[in-house]
């Protein structure tokens, strides 16, 4: 313990970049295991769980510890971090380095637990890590849980290797991602799933031609059962609330300002769904709302989400209507981007024509 000793008072936190390094060869030397998970935690309080640069080769100092070690220490840090009023996701980084390269056996339920809280506010994941969480959990408790579904779902969309993660997500009984109230509300009306598996197979920038014959059997089949055009309007309204499970591990812009992008796929599939049958009275003003909301500018990212804002604009083209001429007139008075101005003022531009005005 003389390193230590030497040390007394002195913390990774508290040390120049260089010695960090060295306090967690001389804590893990010593087996001073408990110490350490504090002052992981402490440091990912202080360095907002993004560990870069001198950070990094902290936390490589775990990657050869013993699978048993490295568990103990999941539980040690998890454990640290509630101590400290603070959640797994927010000790992320550590938790997710400590069980790179563990096995199933490796992992408890209670630590499986904890990095699935970590997992879960990630726009992506690795896959194989996903998939060892999702093993454990179905040992545990027979189901994957809804947040692990999602960063799955998301990490396929983002077109990592799918192989290990579709099995998974085809068990899954929710359609959409949990973490946006909308989708949360969609997804939990028994009578929108038709819907909502039609509006996610809708996976071109505009609507094909099978999928809108699709379309129009569909809405001939939903208009008997109840006004669900207002069901959608209802959903859009609800995609500005705030997320339920935010996102973290981005270091250049707010992730939490993002649209998941899973969900993404069936809100365009929703607008062009009400743009390619026959129109009915709110829909450019919901369509145009939630336009206006995918285009503002998040700070170090551009457009909250682009796919969605020029998905309005063409949805509001193919509707067609008077109403949906004013929608986009009103759109061209709404600071955009240039690109989606440009795509605005072409569709207004188009319409007038076809209106005469």
């Amino acid at each position: 313990m003389s390193k230590l000793a030497a040390m007394l008072g002195e913390t990774i936190s508290t040390l120049p970049g260089p010695q960090r390094v060295d306090r967690v060869r001389d804590l893990l030397a010593a087996g001073a295991d408990d110490v350490l998970a504090r002052e992981l935690t402490a440091r990912a309080a202080d360095n907002n769980d993004s560990w870069r640069w001198d950070d990094a080769m902290v936390l490589r100092q775990l990657d050869d510890l013993p699978a048993g070690r490295r568990h103990a220490l999941i539980l040690r840090v998890a454990d640290s971090a509630a101590a400290a009023g603070r959640s797994p996701a927010q000790v992320g980084a550590v938790l997710c380095s400590l069980a790179r390269g563990l096995e199933p056996d490796d992992v408890s339920g209670p630590a499986a637990q904890h990095l699935i809280e970590a997992a879960a506010v990630r726009m992506t994941d690795v896959p194989r890590q996903l998939d060892l969480l999702a093993t454990v959990a179905e040992r545990e408790t027979g189901t994957v849980p809804a947040g692990l579904i999602a960063v799955m779902r998301r990490t396929v969309h983002h077109r990592h290797d799918p192989a290990l993660l579709l099995p998974w997500i085809a068990k899954a009984d929710g359609l959409l991602n949990v973490g946006e109230v909308w989708a949360e509300t969609a997804d939990g009306d028994p009578g929108a799933r038709r819907m909502l598996a039609h509006a996610l197979r809708a996976q071109g920038a505009r609507p094909a031609a099978t999928w809108t014959r699709e379309s129009r059997e569909l809405a001939r089949e939903l208009d008997a059962a109840g006004p669900w055009r207002r069901r959608i309007h209802h959903w859009f309204a609800l995609v500005p609330r705030p997320r339920t499970i935010e996102f973290r591990g981005v270091d250049l812009f707010d992730a939490t300002e993002l649209l998941d992008a899973y969900n993404v796929v069936a809100l365009r599939g929703l607008m062009f769904l009400l743009a390619v049958t026959r129109p009915a009275p709110g829909d450019p003003a919901a369509i145009g709302a939630l336009a206006e909301y995918a285009a503002v500018k998040v700070p170090g990212h551009g457009p909250r989400d682009a796919k969605v804002a020029n998905a309005a604009v063409l949805s509001l083209e193919l509707i067609g209507t008077t109403e949906a001429l004013d929608e986009l007139e009103r759109l061209r008075t709404v600071p955009l981007q240039p690109g989606l101005a440009s795509r605005v003022e072409a569709a207004a531009a188009r319409r007038r024509v076809a209106h005469g005005r």
